[in-house]
């Protein structure tokens, strides 16, 4: 697990925060899902909360509120070709200068064309204020390899080094941000957290709309950066060598590929794709085993959301993963990125519930001490406090 210091006392001070991030609510990928459970817990705590984000046909421009949380979808570039940066960055040096006065830090949740923004901003004196960058991935779906693959990266690198600090959700993350030339004075290890309230053991009001236990259950995005058709492959010698059932929770571009891949396999029966669901905690709660085995991530909402629902995890030895999952302790790690490999820690947890139920306690005693929501807001604060005092 990630050494992230003594606990820092809950800040007294209100700092107005303002976040930028390419989409927001109702928009609902892991950065997103991160700004606004940490906006919302700063709004209720008396913190005045801003969003700069992309403008979205029939969505107001302005004059929009969730749950204390002010929208500003200004963020208009061209969508494609290659205007795309240079729109994108021109809003968003826009929309810092109309909001000047209204925040006293600025948080990107995301580490690309955001953090370009941002840093110019601050070269150019646009951005007062300090600003704190957040990549949201590693890996190749990841910003910093993405920065290697776009046009003008020597440039554009330059520009995103401007900015104020770095914080790092995954000791992945921060190897690759330290080998862009971050220097390490400058990057702080941080989290993503969970409302531990929300997502508990307990009884499913979906139960009975689930293929019966027991039950191994994916939620996300079915999408490549998920291997899901390494989890399938896996199924078969699991469909065949016990009860079990996966349930698959959430939407994707893959999702129609996924289902015929199923049926190829001889395992559509025993595969459930429940599409996107607004309360995935019932669901959590609904399954014995959650199954991660995707091949890039920042820190999973979705991982985050099983460990505080007392889920034995299955996950992908990848940066992210492993900073949450420690193998036989908190979860199992799958090193191997084989379907004989995922099929035999997956049985393992499913014909051991005694050990599965050992580890989903000690997954639950991890979210609370250290990746509960307010935990990490509290560390967000701390950072914040020690970015506006120049330390």
């Amino acid at each position: 697990m990630a050494d992230f210091g003594p606990m820092p006392e809950r800040s007294t001070g209100r700092p107005r925060v303002l976040y930028v991030v390419s989409l927001f609510h109702p928009f609902a990928s892991g950065a997103e899902r991160q700004a606004l459970a940490q906006g919302m817990t700063l709004a209720r705590r008396g913190h005045e909360v801003h969003v700069v984000t992309r403008s979205v046909p029939g969505y107001p421009v302005d004059d929009e509120e969730y749950e204390g949380v002010f929208i500003h979808r200004w963020i208009r570039p061209i969508e494609r070709g290659p205007l795309f940066g240079l729109t994108f960055v021109a809003s968003v040096l826009r929309a810092l200068g109309e909001l000047r006065g209204a925040y006293d830090i600025v948080h990107t949740h995301q580490a690309l064309w955001e953090a370009v923004a941002t840093g110019i901003g601050l070269r150019m004196g646009r951005l007062a204020v300090p600003a704190l960058v957040q990549p949201a991935s590693a890996g190749f779906y990841g910003e910093a390899q993405e920065l290697g693959r776009t046009r003008g990266h020597g440039l554009l690198r330059r520009a995103i080094l401007a900015n104020t600090h770095f914080a790092a959700i995954s000791s992945e993350i921060e190897r690759e941000w330290l080998g862009l030339g971050v220097a390490a004075t400058r990057l702080t290890r941080m989290a993503s957290g969970v409302d531990a309230d929300r997502f508990c053991p307990g009884p499913s009001r979906v139960e009975l709309q689930l293929l019966p236990r027991p039950r191994v259950i994916y939620t996300g995005r079915l999408h490549p950066q998920k291997s899901i058709p390494l989890l399938l492959e896996a199924w078969r010698e699991v469909a065949a060598r016990s009860r079990a059932n996966l349930i698959l929770v959430g939407p994707g571009p893959d999702r129609r590929v996924l289902e015929e891949l199923a049926r190829g396999l001889g395992i559509a029966e025993r595969v459930q794709f429940v599409g996107a669901v607004e309360n995935p905690a019932d669901y959590l709660r609904g399954a014995d085993v959650f199954v991660l085995p995707s091949v890039a991530e920042g820190m999973s909402n979705s991982l985050l959301e099983a460990m505080a629902s007392a889920l034995p995890a299955a996950v992908s030895g990848i940066g992210g993963n492993t900073d949450l999952v420690r193998d036989g302790e908190t979860g199992r790690v799958v090193g191997e990125a084989t379907a004989a490999a995922w099929a035999r820690v997956l049985l393992e947890l499913i014909e051991d519930p005694v050990e599965s139920r050992r580890l989903g306690q000690n997954a639950r005693a991890v979210i609370e001490a250290d990746y509960a929501l307010e935990v990490v807001v509290d560390r967000y604060l701390a950072l914040y406090s020690r970015l506006a005092a120049g330390v």
